[in-house]
């Protein structure tokens, strides 16, 4: 039977949660076709994902679904361009074993190329029968609304969880006006709503939690909050935290898909352990209106977060100078205090410092000084 409304992916292979075990992968993606998923999505920059289901789900293609996306370099640039859209298109095709490609989406903006190139792009692939349908990731919502005017996006990737709700708010009347429908990433908020993460659980030093906001200061405190509500509410109907998140989630409205990633079957077992049960109608809106709450004192609180951060000096360890500073950046976008164009580099510098393992202490210093006169450029008062 199919599982309708679950899909999974694989974004663990772009090596952001640490070393993943390729053999565990495809055991597990095997398990999920033969517990009736039908949906998995991938990308081209996820280092070798589109290999992996190319490969281990040939066999299965007629009875599954596969999107994935397109837009980064491979310096980690945007490109929207027709040539590279295109071009990409054919790659990704070859590595996955297909001739077509259920869900193209447009990974990140690329603000350098018109909407009109990208889209007459994606037309053309359509036209071809090498995509079936087009969407949408993570753009700014003026790109967004550019796109549903001038083409016709079947789906827009969104972020949403009981621990992560800004964009959903923020996009869902634009997919309702235009009936776009939602697919959702992040809704374990990156394992941390399986509450198998202790307060002192250590990542591997490769892992992108460690300089994950949700995991920093008033963010991590406030999700805490939340998941003991689901696992309090777990034993209500003898189902795990994560589980009632995934059933939430499932059950807000414009959603389409909801996207997992587990990396073992025991996880894939678990996550679709949130299916063919329902919250009943009073705890899905009493948990609703515990996520919102907690949602407003969050963002009331991360104005003053922010402002002692850049007020006093950065920690020595640097992974939490980054951790902190990658902090700042997401609330200012968030709160709307600074154009998220004005932060983006700050975003790449920070990385490249921690992943070079750069020295120059004065460079995370500087950056800070800069961010701290963009808020009085922006003239925000804390």
């Amino acid at each position: 039977m199919e599982k309708k409304g679950l899909g999974v992916g694989i974004y663990s292979l772009a090596g952001v949660y640490g070393r993943k075990d390729l053999n565990e992968i495809k055991k597990m993606l095997l398990h999920a076709v033969e517990s009736g998923v039908n949906y998995f999505d991938v990308a081209d920059h996820y280092g070798p994902a589109e290999e992996i289901i190319g490969t281990t789900l040939k066999s299965y293609r007629s009875q599954i679904k596969i999107a994935t996306k397109v837009g980064l370099t491979e310096k980690g640039g945007q490109n929207c361009s027709y040539d590279h859209i295109v071009d990409s298109c054919q790659k990704s095709l070859k590595r996955l074993q297909t001739d077509y490609i259920d869900l193209y989406q447009i990974h990140f903006d690329d603000p350098k190329t018109p909407v009109e190139e990208t889209l007459k792009a994606l037309e053309d692939l359509k036209d071809k029968g090498m995509i079936l349908e087009y969407g949408l990731g993570h753009l700014p919502v003026h790109r967004l609304e550019e796109y549903v005017m001038k083409g016709n996006p079947k789906t827009l990737m969104i972020e949403l969880s009981p621990v992560a709700l800004k964009r959903y708010q923020e996009l869902y009347p634009i997919c309702d006006k235009y009936n776009i429908g939602i697919i959702t990433h992040g809704t374990t908020g990156r394992g941390l709503l399986t509450g198998n993460l202790k307060a002192d659980h250590k990542f591997a030093s490769d892992d992108i939690r460690n300089i994950d906001p949700l995991f920093q200061h008033g963010y991590y405190k406030s999700a805490i909050k939340v998941l003991e509500r689901l696992i309090e509410l777990g034993k209500k109907y003898n189902k795990s935290s994560v589980q009632v998140a995934l059933n939430w989630v499932l059950n807000q409205p414009g959603i389409e898909r909801v996207l997992v990633g587990p990396s073992t079957i025991e996880h894939l077992d678990e996550d679709l352990g949130a299916l063919e049960w329902r919250l009943k109608e009073v705890d899905l809106e009493n948990l609703t209106d515990f996520v919102l709450k907690e949602d407003r004192i969050k963002g009331n609180n991360l104005e003053t977060e922010i402002f002692e951060i850049l007020k006093n000096d950065l920690p020595k360890d640097r992974n939490q100078a980054v951790a902190d500073l990658i902090y700042v950046i997401d609330g200012l976008i968030e709160l709307k205090k600074v154009e998220a164009k004005e932060l983006f580099p700050f975003f790449g510098e920070l990385l490249a410092w921690k992943r070079e393992n750069n020295k120059k202490w004065a460079l995370v210093r500087d950056i800070k000084e800069q961010i701290s006169e963009l808020i009085k450029k922006e003239i925000c008062v804390f």
